[in-house]
């Protein structure tokens, strides 16, 4: 456990030490405006819920990674967050019954630069499913993780559906 620590503390000092020395602008060359304002000063990544038909169901964030400005220290921050993976997460015994006809959108606190879809089975194997969302092609207690990113890093979240 102190070995994965040191790894994951130093990753995290190694990633602030160089998002540091970016802080020219790429395209141009020339000095970022420092007057320009941080984006986001969240701690963390955006929730994400699914809109199922006229059902609103929540996701459950596991693993990410993460930047913000922390207006304290004056300075960019990061963080790592490690979770169980999904199909430990939770359980489809329990999943939401959803119908495979309905309309699925996603709705984050704020949009994603781009998401992957990923349907879990009981023995920790992923499958990558194409994007948008559809119910249809699935059956049953299905574990399904949307994995998303963003500027200031990325996230996945978990959800168990029953699809009739």
């Amino acid at each position: 456990m102190g070995e994965k620590f040191k790894i994951i503390v130093a990753f995290i000092v190694a990633t602030m030490l160089l998002y540091g020395c970016g802080t020219a602008d790429m395209q141009t060359g020339n000095q970022a405006d420092q007057s320009e304002p941080i984006h986001s000063q969240s701690q963390s990544p955006p929730a994400l819920e699914l809109k199922i038909g006229d059902e609103t169901i929540q996701t459950y964030r596991g693993s990410y990674s993460w930047s913000y400005y922390d207006s304290e220290e004056k300075s960019m921050s990061g963080i790592e967050a490690e979770s169980i993976p999904p199909h430990e997460m939770i359980s489809t015994d329990n999943a939401r019954k959803v119908d495979r006809h309905a309309d699925v959108a996603l709705e984050f606190g704020e949009p994603p630069l781009s998401y992957q879809l990923f349907v879990w089975d009981e023995a920790g194997n992923r499958t990558a499913y194409p994007v948008p969302f559809e119910l249809a092609e699935h059956e049953g207690p299905t574990l399904f993780e949307i994995f998303a990113h963003w500027e200031q890093g990325q996230a996945s979240y978990v959800v168990a559906l029953d699809v009739e």
